[in-house]
């Protein structure tokens, strides 16, 4: 028997609203995590990787921390502002954000 459990869809209609945002709210919650630790080591090779990525336009993709949660981010970097520590990254939909060095816990060409 191929059976395919669908989650909470089947019980929606009989929740209250009420129900519905805490399990939302506990998914969220389930999400979070501690900011990892970078050592000396793996601070320089970002660095390195940043500047060259930036000097030879290349396509990186990079994870980084936000909210407790970590997430993924692909584009190339339009700038680095040091005095501000952050750099600005043009997504590969055209929008462009900007991440703090804090941030930054891994980084790919």
């Amino acid at each position: 028997m191929n059976f395919k459990d669908r989650g909470n869809k089947k019980w929606n209609s009989l929740m209250l609203v009420e129900h519905q945002k805490r399990l939302k709210e506990l998914k969220m919650k389930e999400a979070e995590v501690e900011k990892p630790e970078l050592d000396q080591q793996e601070l320089k090779e970002i660095n390195f990787k940043l500047k060259e990525a930036l000097t030879k336009n290349l396509t990186v993709s990079i994870k980084f921390y936000e909210d407790k949660i970590i997430k993924d981010i692909k584009g190339k970097i339009l700038k680095l502002e040091n005095y501000e520590q952050q750099l600005k990254i043009e997504k590969l939909n055209q929008e462009i954000k900007k991440l703090k060095f804090s941030q930054i816990i891994e980084f790919e060409f």
